[in-house]
């Protein structure tokens, strides 16, 4: 009786040191979504349905999206905050399988890499104003945040390898540009084109009449011609077939075509209406009066752009014309 009671006061310690030594790591392993050194991640690779962006460093320090140049500043964000990031609290019991059901129907799978060995694989999105993860294989969802930071992981992820991007829309001398069209959906009396031919000789057409203005204001137009030199959008959208599909087929404010002597760009711009009603400057505002949308490759791309940065190009015929 006392080997029994002996034998059985063992296995208590014995389980007990088990536990201890294994719960740590179980709870870790749950909750790996970060702290690891950021200055090792050479390889990141972002999974939505069947869109994958395959970011890589190059031996010379040069990050890569599907083998193409990305934004430094872009990249900088991604990989301090995949490196920082950190489970603050488990969803709750009451969600859970919810914010299951959405991490596998919406999130993007994430899978970090510091050569061959795999540092980070779990699944982000977002539910409500809480960006939650999953580790891969695992069953409880966290609560993710950047210890110091507003933003959250998923302001820097995206499927989309265009999200990576240099965000320039337009580069060039006036001395490129061979012509300018903006179409004023809501105003049309107002759309026009200009021409710059291989001479520098300037002309105005008024789109709507369809007839060139014989006197216009050339300073006018030489000056709106030397703003398409570095204007930038603020970052891809990465949404759903159907969320697109509603941006797209909106009715435009503007359309605007520039075609210069290696390429032509075309961008149709939306509003940006409100979920609710909000008031600014003592007046109710339906829709942004800060950001639009920026439909760019054939609608390939949707953009958020700030109206402060194209303002300057979305002139009006009348505005070249002196009164």
């Amino acid at each position: 009786m006392k080997n029994i009671k002996i034998l059985f006061f063992l296995l208590i310690i014995c389980v007990i040191v088990y536990f201890s030594i294994n719960i740590p790591i179980l709870l870790v392993s749950e909750k790996k979504f970060g702290n690891i050194n950021q200055d090792e991640i050479d390889l990141v690779k972002i999974t939505r349905d069947s869109i994958q962006t395959e970011l890589r460093k190059t031996e010379d320090g040069i990050w890569l999206a599907n083998g193409k140049a990305t934004n430094k500043l872009i990249i900088d964000n991604l990989i301090y905050a995949l490196s920082h990031q950190s489970a603050d609290f488990p969803v709750s019991m009451a969600i859970t399988k919810q914010a299951i059901d959405k991490l596998n129907e919406h999130g993007f799978n994430v899978k970090v890499f510091s050569g061959s060995a795999k540092k980070l694989d779990f699944k982000i999105t977002c539910m409500d104003t809480l960006c939650i993860g999953l580790v891969t294989n695992k069953k409880q969802p966290y609560a993710l945040s950047i210890p110091g930071y507003d933003d959250q992981t998923i302001d820097y992820i995206s499927a989309n390898a265009s999200f990576y991007f240099n965000n320039n829309v337009f580069k060039y001398l006036p001395s490129e540009i061979e012509k300018i069209t903006v179409e004023n959906i809501e105003n049309p009396t107002e759309s026009f084109t200009i021409f710059n031919n291989s001479r520098n000789q300037l002309m105005l057409l008024d789109i709507k009449n369809q007839n060139f203005i014989n006197t216009f204001n050339e300073n006018k137009i030489r000056a709106y011609l030397s703003y398409f030199n570095g204007v930038e959008y603020t970052k891809i959208l990465d949404i759903k077939e159907r969320e697109k599909r509603n941006i797209i087929n909106r009715k435009p404010s503007y359309k605007l075509t520039v075609k210069t002597n290696k390429n032509e760009i075309s961008l149709t711009i939306t509003n940006i209406v409100l979920n609710k009603p909000t008031e600014r400057y003592g007046q109710i505002q339906l829709i942004d009066t800060d950001n639009f949308y920026l439909l760019m490759n054939n609608n390939q791309d949707i953009a958020i752009a700030k109206w402060i940065e194209f303002d300057i190009l979305l002139k009006n015929l009348s505005d070249f014309v002196d009164k």
